[in-house]
């Protein structure tokens, strides 16, 4: 069954049980798909966790998330918003990716999985096993230590810290490559959280798929190691730091009972660093992914003054207590590029809150949109200070601030954000305006 073409994004509503309130078409299929039914909880896992994540935050969270199952893979740009009670979810971005192992076609979780995994209690122990996976397996090993069967199962040791390490967070594993040492053969694991009526926690399953002697051949060529932080650190980083974040909040803004005035102020200092490093983690997620020499972007047929506008939405809220007005192209102006949405909308969102960061309160941020040499063509423009001749390829430098300290920044945006826009076919440069502000062109293709 598959999805139908997604033109508009997808809408949803989460209670702050994880009940699936109503769903468009295109995500409660993929719900049915997940084995949700009609007035039950969201069965996807990754947009489960992303939403019970926000509704424990209450923040607005948005990122992309991976989804599979027997009859395809998809990456999806989610945003969350959160209130006390309901969560409104919206994907704005839903493709198809392609199986590079199998010449571009879709990838595939076969049937035979189902009957080829191994379930886990929440404390990793085993519970059961079936198919390929349970060879050698003896009964007394049932509801020992699971680490150590994986081990057992599992040749390449930094497979098994990512499986281990998704594993202790809850978190759902996508294509970690698994070596049998029986026969040599490559298998695909696919992990998720197993939770009870009530969305408890109760166990963990893993589901093994293989693509025998080929995919091995193929995969041997890889390099080993590769994506060390995206993979193996960043998810074992994100949710310590997401609770320091809560509990932090929760003690600043007094929610338990009051507390003397400098104790609120270090609380929300704490909040306010450990959302530093969560965006650093991101940063420095990205950048590995960039660096990598087969990164690719997909190519979406997007429309710039919408992306634009959606960028002004989110960032309307920190423009306003800085008293900056956010001007954004018409409705009626269709700039039409042909780019990777979600990476597109990293871009501008991250030259709008630089711009936001270092502009006077009380300005203008100016987003336009224009047709020029065949190319699709985006301006943010600030009131600010303007970049000087000599810092304007420097600025696109990696951990480069031009001797900023304490603004919150990492140095890595501009350095990612030109090389996404390279990757995309496109270029991102900076002049300064007819004012004397920054003015950061980015030129992407047009077809």
């Amino acid at each position: 069954m598959n999805v139908p073409h997604l033109s508009r994004p997808v809408f949803a509503e989460v209670d702050s049980k994880g009940k699936l309130l109503w769903a468009d078409e295109a995500l409660s299929l993929l719900n049915q798909r997940a084995g949700g039914i009609e007035g039950g909880a969201l069965a996807v896992p990754a947009i489960a966790k992303l939403v019970r994540l926000s509704l424990n935050l209450q923040m607005k969270l948005s990122r992309a998330v991976k989804v599979a199952d027997y009859e395809e893979k998809l990456e999806l740009w989610i945003e969350v918003y959160p209130s006390p009670q309901v969560a409104k979810v919206a994907i704005v971005s839903w493709r198809t990716l392609a199986d590079q192992k199998h010449g571009g076609h879709k990838s595939s979780r076969p049937f035979e999985s189902i009957n080829n995994n191994l379930i886990f209690d929440t404390q990793l122990r085993l519970l059961s096993a079936k198919g390929d996976v349970s060879h050698g397996l003896a009964t007394t090993d049932f509801g020992k230590d699971g680490c150590a069967i994986l081990a057992s199962i599992m040749e390449n040791g930094d497979s098994l810290n990512v499986v281990l390490n998704a594993l202790s967070l809850g978190s759902s594993i996508e294509n970690a490559q698994i070596r049998r040492q029986i026969d040599g053969r490559l298998f695909d694991v696919w992990g998720e959280q197993l939770v009870d009526e009530q969305q408890r926690a109760v166990g963990f399953r893993l589901s093994f798929v293989s693509h025998g002697e080929e995919t091995l051949a193929i995969a041997a060529l890889a390099p080993v190691g590769g994506a060390l932080f995206g993979k193996n650190l960043a998810p074992v980083l994100r949710q310590p730091l997401g609770r320091i974040i809560a509990n932090a909040e929760t003690i600043g803004g007094e929610l338990q009972g009051p507390i003397r005035e400098n104790y609120a102020l270090y609380a929300r200092d704490i909040a306010n660093a450990a959302r530093h490093l969560s965006a650093l983690v991101d940063d420095l997620g990205d950048l590995e992914a960039v660096e990598r020499p087969d990164f690719r972007t997909a190519r979406d047929e997007i429309e710039l003054g919408d992306v634009a506008r959606r960028v002004a939405g989110l960032l309307a809220l920190k423009a306003a207590d800085h008293r900056i007005v956010i001007h954004t192209p018409t409705d009626a102006s269709k700039v039409t590029a042909i780019a990777e949405f979600r990476r597109t909308l990293q871009i501008l969102l991250n030259l709008v809150n630089n711009a936001i960061r270092y502009s006077p309160d009380g300005t203008v941020i100016s987003i336009e949109t224009e047709t020029a040499d065949r190319f699709a063509v985006v301006t943010v423009s600030d009131q600010g200070r303007g970049i000087s001749i000599e810092d304007r390829d420097k600025i696109f430098e990696k951990f480069e601030r031009l001797g900023r300290s304490g603004d919150g920044g990492s140095g890595l945006g501009l350095y990612i954000s030109r090389r996404l826009a390279r990757a995309m076919g496109g270029e991102l440069s900076v002049t300064n305006s007819d004012d004397g502000g920054a003015k950061f062109v980015l030129r992407l293709p047009n077809s």
